[in-house]
This record gives structure tokens, C-alpha cells and sequence, in this order.
């Protein structure tokens, strides 16, 4: 019998139960993103090739996830964290905004960066987990945001009130 599977998943199987026919051919601990739901509402394996992707906030502010899939082993995070301020608008903001991104180079996982947008925005990745648990992702993202969150608070007082000033607190 293989770690994690069930004696009884034969029987299981059997019985025609699509969730628990889907569930009993994974391996426990159960992987973040090795199951999901069809057309249907069925519980599904997951192609484990296709890259999982999905959204939060954190501090009001969007951020993107992308676990890798097809055997590559990253969890990338990603966030538009507001416009740079334009020099009329705010000299000093626009100053403090470039050296913060000067600073920023030495993320651990990650890196602050300014686009051909002249928008402000964070990149960051970190290995994926083994075994990729719900709990295993979540702490990964927890320590990108968390290196990143003196830089995201500095940013409050140099964004201009239309990006993400009044969200990030």
C-alpha cells in the first residue's frame, strides 16, 4: 500500500462517488491544487502540469500567485503597487519612491522595480514546497510579503493618493 492512501479505496472507488474516487488517488498529505471542480461541480484531479494561479489582497493592495506547474518547483508573487509620482506632483515622493526601489534590491526572495509604465511594482519567488500543502503555500507567500512590508509601508508616504496609499497600512 502506498503512504497516505487508504485501504479502503477500492471499495471507495467502487461505490462511484466521483469526490471521493478523485480524492482517493492522491496522496496524503493532499496538494495544493491537485483537485478541482468540472463544468459540473465535481471534484477533479488537476492536470499537475498546467500552473495554478490565483488573487488576493493584502492590505488592500492585489496580488498575484502563480505556483508553477510541469515539474518546475516556484511560487511567484506579483503586485502593481501604484503609479511613481510625477516630479511636479510630488519632487520629494518621486525621490523617495526611486531610492526605495534602490533599497529594495536586497529582498531576499524578490526585488521592487519601476516599469516602462512608470508604475511601481513587486516581483517575488521562492522554491515550491515539498510536499505543497495548503499551509506550505501560504507560509511561502507570508515570508515574501513579509520582507517586503517595510518597503510597502515606506510607499504610503510617497504614492500619490490615487494608487494604493490609503490600502497599504
Amino acid at each position: 500500500m502506498e503512504q497516505g492512501r487508504s485501504d479502503t479505496a477500492p471499495q471507495l472507488i467502487e461505490s462511484g462517488i466521483p469526490t471521493i474516487e478523485a480524492l482517493v488517488t492522491q496522496n496524503l498529505p493532499l496538494e495544493f491544487g491537485a483537485v478541482e471542480l468540472d463544468a459540473e461541480g465535481r471534484v477533479t484531479p488537476r492536470d499537475p502540469d498546467q500552473p495554478l494561479r490565483f488573487r488576493f489582497h493584502y492590505l488592500g493592495v492585489p496580488f498575484n500567485v502563480e505556483i508553477a506547474g510541469g515539474g518546475r518547483n516556484q511560487i511567484r508573487l506579483a503586485s502593481d503597487l501604484g503609479e511613481l509620482p510625477y516630479t511636479a506632483e510630488s519632487p520629494v515622493g518621486r525621490r523617495y519612491a526611486q531610492q526605495l526601489v534602490r533599497a529594495a534590491s536586497l529582498l531576499p526572495h524578490g526585488r521592487i522595480f519601476i516599469d516602462g509604465r512608470q508604475h511601481i511594482c513587486l516581483e517575488a519567488a521562492c522554491p515550491r514546497p515539498s510536499p505543497c500543502t495548503i499551509h506550505q503555500v501560504f507560509a511561502a507567500i507570508a515570508v515574501m510579503l513579509l520582507e517586503a512590508l517595510p518597503y510597502l509601508r515606506f510607499l504610503t508616504e510617497v504614492l500619490p493618493q490615487r494608487s494604493y496609499r490609503g490600502r497599504i497600512q
